[in-house]
């Protein structure tokens, strides 16, 4: 009769299953890590899980549950079992849906310090000209509270920022009802992250702690991708700029050309700038980086060279695009 299997092998077995190449001490030290409680022990965690991952003992159990690793490699290729487990994750772009055809790319909201008329416009002019989806291209959120920055602590106040980005979000599902909406983080979002990190690393990966949630998104069917994460309209990658170093130079988008090769879309500098270049093929690339929708004289820099700006993205069927790089002056987009 087959013994029955605890909660505690149950959830050993699990993580065998997640991560079958990951070395037994590692393994046991991130079972330790998500729940103390249940794996008080690293040795004693390891040990279980010797006895799981291994086919030859008396009840097959490794195999039974689908976790028996193979043993070694004899001869010339022995090597290869020796390679040390890389513990780089990959970023897969994000590609837009086939079936969406233009795009409202909205950057730097930075919420609460908004510009409410800039919203607004973007809103509109993106209702008016009828788009398929939306894509919030990170810094939504200021993320105030939890900045390194030198701090106003009578401006400390996070569950403000959460709700107010709410309403903001709840504004934008009603304006786009039925519509694609694509929340795209970036470095001000990854404030929160980091902040967990340094301050409350016991509170990371917690569901309840991760931004997603913190802003009910699923509710409103908002789709979040994570910080870093390229993003495909056609053949334009969107980009928020914060992937590389530099402050965007006098020109953003001939800065941009530089780093990517390709054509791109940035924010993240608050300034609109277009750049276009031609390859010895005769093939043109462009690149681009659109305006805020902040406040451009924010109380920690009152003089800036920033400027309100949205973009639209049409995409053809083969993957050609064009980009209406608008901006925002005088309260008219242009």
């Amino acid at each position: 009769m087959a013994v029955k299997q605890t909660p505690k092998g149950a959830r050993a077995v699990e993580l065998l299953k997640e991560h079958p190449k990951m070395p037994l001490l590692t393994l046991a030290k991130l079972a330790h890590k998500q729940d103390p409680k249940m794996f008080p022990d690293v040795e004693g965690t390891r040990k279980m899980m010797q006895k799981y991952v291994s086919s030859r003992s008396a009840t097959n159990i490794g195999d039974r549950y689908g976790v028996a690793r193979k043993k070694g490699v004899s001869g010339e290729d022995a090597w290869e079992d020796m390679m040390p487990q890389s513990q780089h994750e990959s970023l897969e772009p994000w590609v837009c849906p086939k079936s969406i055809r233009s795009v409202l790319v909205m950057s730097d909201v930075h919420i609460p310090y908004h510009s409410e008329e800039a919203v607004r416009l973007a809103i509109k002019h993106g209702v008016e000209a009828g788009v398929d989806a939306v894509l919030l291209n990170g810094d939504i959120m200021d993320m105030y509270s939890a900045s390194q920055h030198e701090k106003d602590p009578r401006k400390r106040d996070l569950q403000n920022e959460l709700e107010e980005t709410k309403k903001f979000l709840g504004m934008l599902r009603k304006a786009f009802d039925g519509k694609p909406i694509y929340y795209r983080g970036a470095n001000h979002e990854h404030r929160l992250e980091r902040y967990l990190m340094k301050y409350a690393e016991l509170l990371l990966g917690m569901p309840e702690f991760e931004l997603p949630n913190l802003l009910g998104l699923r509710a409103l069917g908002i789709e979040y991708i994570r910080p870093q994460v390229p993003m495909h309209l056609g053949k334009l990658t969107v980009l928020h700029g914060d992937e590389y170093r530099g402050a965007g130079g006098v020109n953003p988008a001939r800065w941009l050309s530089l780093r990517t090769g390709d054509n791109s879309m940035v924010g993240h500098f608050h300034r609109s700038s277009t750049h276009f270049d031609r390859t010895v093929r005769g093939d043109t690339r462009g690149w681009w980086s659109i305006g805020c929708l902040c406040a451009i004289d924010p109380d920690w820099l009152r003089f800036t060279q920033w400027n309100h700006g949205f973009a639209i993205v049409n995409i053809n069927v083969d993957g050609s695009f064009e980009v209406e790089n608008l901006t925002i002056i005088n309260g008219k987009v242009r």
